[in-house]
């Protein structure tokens, strides 16, 4: 599975443990005068995902710095398996002052207390939250407090070869997936895959979302695989696995979907725009289109990978970390990023001006209407291997959607009874 490329947000499926040991933040300040007060010295964390990406950070952090002339920020990037590297540094209370936090895991994070919730700093500096989705503020509110505010944001879109569809006598992508399955019977009788696609909650949950279902209950932090409502999502798509509508990358001799793609194995895939950048560098000549997610049963669920910017609840300086976190979650840092061309900004009102210089991103930046996070509380890892596990080995030995949703049901059970 493909994780974080060029600074894109994406999912991050790591172990997920506790975070203990938070104590109260001092509330001192020396923002007040510059001209008298020893400057403030912030942390500022991050993930280590390309030279361009440590690049526009510094850039912003200058752009801070020239406004801030008191807050001098250093940039620590934590290398390695992130998450696992963040974790003690909350628990020992050294970790950054404000850092990189994925949406996956941000509920485990903020049920921790390690995180300082922002409400009563986004009140005081302002910050027009109205300028984000509210799927994407949804990504990092927990229990009605919101912890982070989003830095960039992904979703799926439908990555297609003109070139094969043509050999199948097809002119366009199509819009749904019923138009799809058409397309499909045609690509096969030429012997083209269809659609590259791993057998992964984090690319076939919209298909549930469509029919109707939901495997997680968000009032009580609850897998609810064996929910009725889910058997007719996970039958469709495991329907289109036995038809080999949809085949895995490892069947194709990848690790993930935009490997088979580049090397044009396959019609289609379902991928973020974490594509866009392994395309330029591993099939810079191949011609290929982007179209938005089809819409199944008349809805365009899609999936929402978000990265925000959290504060540390034991930062010794929060008013000056709100104030940088809000810095670079703002419009001129954002327009940074939308300049880039590294991520997707977060801000509606930085996307009109990307797309405009990033034409090709349409389809993902058109997902997030429909996006739902990919997140599912506090189950954290127990969560996906369950489900994945359940569903593939359902596909390899032919069971049902209820069969396998209630396997992935007692196997998370008994994760979380050990």
């Amino acid at each position: 599975m493909k994780t974080k490329v060029a600074g894109l947000a994406c999912m991050a499926l790591v172990g997920i443990g506790a975070v203990t040991g938070c104590g109260a933040p001092s509330q001192s300040s020396n923002i007040g005068n510059p001209s008298t007060s020893a400057p403030v010295h912030l942390t500022l964390g991050m993930w280590a995902s390309s030279p361009a990406e440590k690049t526009l950070v510094q850039n912003q952090v200058a752009a801070f710095e020239k406004q801030n002339p008191n807050i001098k920020v250093s940039i620590q990037v934590i290398t390695g398996n992130y998450l696992q590297a963040l974790q003690p540094m909350l628990a020992a209370h050294n970790a950054p002052d404000i850092f990189y936090v994925d949406s996956s895991y941000a509920p485990t994070l903020e049920a921790s207390g390690a995180i300082m919730p922002l409400d009563s700093y986004v009140k005081q500096n302002h910050v027009d939250l109205s300028d984000f989705r509210s799927n994407l503020l949804k990504a990092f509110t927990w229990k009605g407090h919101i912890y982070g505010i989003p830095k960039d944001m992904n979703t799926m879109a439908l990555e297609y070869n003109p070139a094969l569809l043509a050999k199948a006598g097809i002119k366009s992508p199509p819009k749904t997936w019923s138009e799809f399955d058409q397309d499909a019977i045609k690509l096969k009788a030429k012997g083209i895959v269809p659609l590259d696609m791993p057998i992964d909650v984090a690319r076939y949950y919209p298909f549930i979302a469509d029919m109707g279902g939901s495997y997680y209950n968000e009032a009580k932090d609850q897998a609810t695989f064996t929910n009725k409502a889910n058997d007719a999502g996970l039958t469709w798509f495991m329907k289109e696995m036995e038809e080999k509508n949809f085949v895995t990358p490892q069947d194709q001799g990848g690790s993930w979907a935009g490997i088979p793609f580049a090397q044009g194995k396959a019609a289609m895939a379902l991928e973020g725009a974490w594509l866009v950048p392994s395309m330029q560098q591993t099939a810079p000549n191949l011609k290929y289109g982007i179209a938005d997610f089809p819409s199944l049963n008349g809805k365009d669920a899609n999936m929402l990978f978000t990265v925000a910017y959290e504060m540390s609840r034991t930062t010794q300086h929060p008013a000056e970390a709100a104030k940088l976190l809000f810095f670079m979650t703002g419009k001129q840092a954002l327009k940074m990023t939308a300049d880039s061309g590294l991520a997707i900004p977060s801000r509606t009102s930085e996307q009109g001006e990307f797309l405009k210089k990033y034409p090709s991103y349409k389809g993902f930046v058109d997902g997030l209407k429909g996006a739902i996070p990919y997140q599912f509380g506090t189950l954290g890892q127990n969560f996906l291997d369950a489900i994945n596990n359940a569903t593939q080995q359902g596909i390899l030995q032919k069971e049902s959607a209820a069969q396998v949703l209630s396997q992935a049901q007692q196997t998370l059970n008994s994760q979380m009874n050990d």
